[in-house]
């Protein structure tokens, strides 16, 4: 083709292509993935979650739960909690990423987690660690909010593994 790219799957974020009839460059719009670095994959093995480490990052009502099918894909779950709630890191980590360029998640905090586990934090009011940050289980990191694509006051809570989605109940105790 065109651009010597056979499948389509290949294309690197911030690759140069042309496409033809275009007239201006677009601007690309930043997602969780392209903030976390992608880590490779070992194979097909079976991934067994061991006991885990995580806490639940506030208390409130989950409101919605994790979907990971094409159709109805939520890759978190979501914890309704009035304005200004106190949210907790749930394990200690690095802050990775701290602000609002991620389109839909409002106001974001994203932490890496030994073991390649990274757990995402959005719609807050207002983040409360920067970027570089070492973050211990349980500081207050963020308050809840309903910035971005968000229906009323909650807590997005995302758990990531080698850059995939888990349920993160199967992990929070």
């Amino acid at each position: 083709s065109l651009n010597r790219i056979t499948d389509h799957h290949k294309i690197q974020t911030g690759q140069r292509v042309f496409i033809p009839g275009a007239t201006k460059v677009l601007k690309v719009e930043i997602y969780i993935d392209d903030v976390v670095e992608e880590s490779e994959e070992k194979g097909k093995e079976k991934i067994v979650y061991p006991k885990s480490d995580f806490i639940w990052p506030l208390w409130g009502s989950r409101t919605a739960g994790f979907d990971d099918s094409d159709r109805d894909r939520h890759q978190g779950i979501d914890i309704a909690s009035p304005l200004g709630t106190p949210i907790k890191a749930s394990s200690s980590g690095v802050v990775v990423y701290s602000g609002n360029t991620i389109k839909g998640y409002g106001n974001l905090i994203i932490l890496r987690h030994p073991g390649e586990w990274v757990t995402v934090y959005a719609h807050n009011q207002a983040n409360l660690v920067e970027e570089g940050t070492s973050v211990e289980k349980g500081q207050v990191i963020a308050k809840v909010g309903q910035t971005g694509r968000a229906t009323g006051p909650h807590l997005h809570f995302e758990v990531r593994r080698n850059n995939k989605a888990v349920d993160p109940m199967l992990l929070l105790k």
